[in-house]
């Protein structure tokens, strides 16, 4: 056995600081504040509660079935009444005549995503409790509680093996046979709240009640069962849930009781296998797999490790980020975040956030994509159905998975995008008579755009699918993978391109008109009604769309005779506007007034991920997007106390990095750093409350992109440096050409930058000053000037590493 099995815990050794992870001082009050763990596909909350002990367990298609989808009915021949209604500004009228017209009662969440059961650990401490601390090491994903009384020290090690498929949970202390506690597989304990009699905890029992039955849980000597089935479930849904817990001891004797528990008495160590599955076939078990599977599997926690860290530390080390605050990281997560302000923001604090959003987003992303909680959870009310949310969040999520030097997470996207193709094609055949697709806001295991009300006109929003053509192309632009591109990105977004074909329509003015629209979930300033049309969203998608699409079928040699055609199209597209405030317009007409006090900022979508040349040409668009920006944080977020929510300084964060703003940028970051982050550095939707993955995908996108901009054939190294930053490094970034810089480091007067490029290639290098002198290491690499000081042409051999030193002004 391992030498974690072999050896009891020494408690003369304090529990080791992660290099890269933190140690946090406090338990768990609440499932919110758990240790997480996850492979993508099983997640796992270790709630690190001394004496009474959950670990909750979650899968990525545990989605509560609520009964079969509801097709959206044809309303497609009424369409001219919506729009005639728009015309003449009954928005209101028009966005409840759509709701009529659905036959829905209300607004339908899809299915909810929601926990499988708990591992329950009771056991008694003799004495004073002392020495309390738990940790999680982002490099290995294990996360490790401690703690120390009369009898001596205890440990519990927990991960989710990437390689076997399975939970890993190891229980030791520091003498022979002072192991003593009960175990069990139970169900979620649904008033696991800080306030059991809260709203939430009631409502989340009742939902328990009503959808799950037949609940099971046994216990032998040396295993745990769970099973329940589901009351609503349909064809094509989960009917059943089963789980196995192998529980190995050395030492000890173990005893299997009534209603599923098993008693360990005496144990040296304890290693406790789990593996869970959602059944579709309710008459087909799967337990006595999942006990062959777990039975070959090496009863040794270090090789088990070894092997899950292996494949989970190579993903997760491709990137760093140091800005200087290494003399901080030992201590604990609470003295971090005690200290850190908006004013003067902890450096360490901001490493680990940086490190936690990645780990957070890699330990959620398996076959599915990260839903709002990544992959775990703990109630069966989660808000917003823990769903798939597509106008902001799951783009927030997934923001930095190919600047981040994981490209391959976006593929568990892209195939859950192209799962849901039936049913969008069904939504803009139904709603708009169109072809092609419309991806609605909301989706879990169906696509059918249900998420609409007569005062939500989410039926209207057709910006999802084109947004979601975005990340297909971005995927090819940083990989370069051709066959990904002929096979899936170009079959994307040409459907995305036929529903524009149809949906838009001419103006009295020969421009196009977007219409019904809806502008995420906002409301104009003089209106009533979400129900609009030209939402600047819309048309800044579709142009992006068109031009990417066009590009694509250059690339890959075909579309010859639709080319013109879409070039036609981007011909009347609408024009950006800016209104008497100076800010950018959310809706492109003078009929509609801005509400910019508002958590999105959809009008801010062409500059998410770059700066467009019709926006870098014109001196007055760039100043009112600033201002827009400025606006927002004067506005909304200065005194929101609540926080709600934290993707939408994400949104301003990306704009303001894409405008070269380092300092609004930082404004940004400066709340997403102090304001959204748990002592277990989960990220939260509002002012330290709600799990929600977004800012842990968006938070480092947007640092990566103050640091790092690319585009093919270009590479901008400190785009929006912030002065709050006159030295730091970051490496790993992965760029938009099949570019790395494997490493920059910058101080007051130089900048050093290595780069590998997987072609041979000439890009252009600009940084944000005067360069006085460059100079190259490694291969052949010629440098020629252009026609700014600020820039250089760089001619790139394939697959060797260069190394550029400049020395410049950065920062007087």
């Amino acid at each position: 056995m391992s030498d974690f099995a072999k050896h009891p815990l020494d408690d003369s050794v304090p529990l080791t600081v992660p290099e890269r992870g933190f140690v946090s001082s406090q338990p768990a009050n609440i499932w919110e504040e758990g240790m997480i763990c996850g492979n993508g596909v099983i997640g796992a909350n270790m709630l690190s509660r001394l004496l009474n002990e959950r670990i909750l367990f979650t899968h990525e298609r545990l989605f509560l079935p609520m009964g079969a989808p509801v097709m959206p009915p044809d309303q497609s021949a009424r369409l001219f009444e919506i729009r005639r209604l728009i015309e003449h500004g009954l928005y209101q009228h028009a966005t409840e005549l759509q709701f009529n017209l659905s036959g829905q009662s209300g607004f339908m969440y899809p299915d909810f995503f929601v926990p499988a059961f708990d591992l329950v650990i009771r056991s008694i401490n003799q004495g004073e409790v002392r020495g309390y601390c738990r940790s999680v090491n982002f490099q290995t994903g294990e996360a490790v509680v401690r703690w120390t009384d009369d009898r001596g020290s205890f440990e519990r090690r927990l991960f989710v093996s990437r390689a076997d498929g399975v939970v890993v949970l190891g229980i030791t202390g520091s003498k022979a046979g002072c192991l003593d506690c009960r175990l069990a597989l139970e169900p979620r304990e649904p008033s696991d709240q800080l306030n059991p009699d809260s709203d939430i905890a009631k409502r989340s029992d009742q939902m328990f009640k009503e959808h799950v039955t037949d609940i099971r849980s046994t216990a032998t000597h040396s295993s745990l069962t769970y099973s329940n089935r589901y009351l609503k479930a349909y064809p094509g849904s989960i009917h059943a849930l089963e789980g196995l817990a192998r529980v190995i001891t050395a030492g000890g004797v173990t005893e299997a009781g009534t209603k599923g528990v098993l008693t360990v008495k005496g144990a040296d160590r304890i290693l406790i296998l789990v593996d869970l599955m959602p059944i579709y076939d309710a008459g087909k078990s799967e337990i006595r797999n999942m006990e062959c599977a777990l039975a070959k599997l090496p009863d040794d926690y270090s090789v088990l490790l070894q092997r899950h860290a292996r494949i989970h530390s190579e993903l997760f080390n491709r990137m760093r980020l140091d800005l200087g605050g290494c003399a901080d990281h030992q201590r604990t997560i609470e003295e971090l975040m005690s200290e850190s302000t908006c004013e003067k923001p902890n450096f360490a604090l901001i490493e680990k956030e940086f490190d936690a959003g990645r780990y957070n987003i890699i330990s959620s992303t398996g076959e599915l994509p990260p839903n709002l909680q990544g992959v775990w959870g703990g109630t069966y009310v989660p808000d917003w159905a823990s769903d798939y949310t597509h106008n902001g969040n799951v783009p927030s999520a997934i923001a930095s998975n190919l600047m981040g030097n994981m490209p391959e997470l976006m593929l568990a996207y892209t195939n859950y995008i192209e799962s849901l193709v039936p049913w969008m094609e069904i939504n803009a055949k139904h709603l708009f008579g169109a072809r092609g697709v419309v991806l609605p806001s909301r989706t879990s295991t169906h696509g059918f755009n249900n998420a609409l009300a007569p005062n939500f006109a989410g039926g209207f929003w057709v910006a999802g699918a084109g947004w979601a053509a975005h990340f297909f192309y971005d995927y090819y632009l940083y990989t370069g993978d051709r066959k990904f591109l002929k096979e899936h990105a170009l079959p994307f977004m040409e459907k995305a391109v036929m529903f524009f074909e149809d949906y838009l329509y001419e103006g009295p003015d020969g421009k196009w008109i977007f219409s019904p629209t809806q502008s995420p979930e906002n409301t104009p300033g003089n209106s009533k009604s979400q129900g609009t049309f030209n939402a600047t969203m819309d048309v800044a998608v579709a142009k992006e769309l068109l031009r990417n699409t066009i590009a694509a079928s250059m690339e890959v040699g075909c579309n010859q005779t639709e080319i013109p055609r879409w070039q036609r199209m981007l011909d009347k597209m609408p024009d950006y506007m800016v209104d008497e405030r100076s800010v950018i317009k959310e809706w492109l007409t003078p009929l509609l007034e801005n509400n910019d006090s508002h958590r999105h900022s959809s009008q801010l979508y062409p500059l998410f991920y770059g700066m467009p040349d019709e926006i870098k040409r014109s001196p007055e668009l760039l100043d009112a997007f600033r201002k827009s920006i400025e606006f927002k944080l004067d506005n909304y977020w200065r005194n929101n106390q609540r926080g709600f929510m934290s993707f939408g300084l994400v949104q301003l964060g990306q704009a303001a990095a894409s405008l070269g703003e380092g300092e609004l940028a930082y404004r940004c970051l400066t709340q997403l750093i102090n304001r959204y982050w748990l002592n277990n550095l989960a990220s939260m939707h509002n002012h330290h409350s709600l799990f929600n993955m977004d800012i842990s995908g968006g938070m480092p996108a947007v640092i990566i992109q103050m640091l790092v901009a690319s585009e093919p054939g270009k590479l901008h190294l400190l785009p929006a440096l912030p002065g709050a930053w006159p030295t730091g490094a970051i490496e790993g970034v992965l760029c938009r050409g099949r570019t790395e810089v494997r490493r920059l480091h910058w101080t007051p007067a130089s900048i050093e930058c290595d780069l590998r490029s997987n072609e041979a290639q000439t890009v252009l290098l600009e940084i944000p000053s005067e360069i006085s002198e460059i100079t190259v290491h490694g291969s052949a690499v010629m440098i020629t000037p252009s026609g700014s000081p600020k820039q250089r042409w760089l001619t790139l051999p394939a697959e060797h590493a260069v190394t550029i030193h400049i020395t410049c002004e950065l920062i007087s």
